[in-house]
């Protein structure tokens, strides 16, 4: 399974889900599930945005836990 690094990426870079939604002009509703892994499925707009925001690759955005353990 593959997860959002979005919490780890918001610690890294001293920043607050607030910011997050004005950031990606989203709802917080949204933002907290995509933190807290919460959604089944996100469009490439979301990911596009995403990206944006954190100045950051999709290797940096999502995680796939399994791999730490190979």
């Amino acid at each position: 399974m593959v997860y959002l690094n979005l919490k780890y990426l918001l610690e890294k870079n001293n920043r607050s889900k607030y910011w997050l939604v004005k950031t990606i002009n989203s709802n917080y509703d949204t933002v907290n599930k995509l933190v807290k892994n919460e959604t089944t499925k996100i469009s490439f707009d979301m990911i596009n945005r995403l990206s944006d925001a954190f100045d950051c690759d999709m290797n940096t955005l999502f995680i796939k836990p399994d791999s730490f353990f190979v």
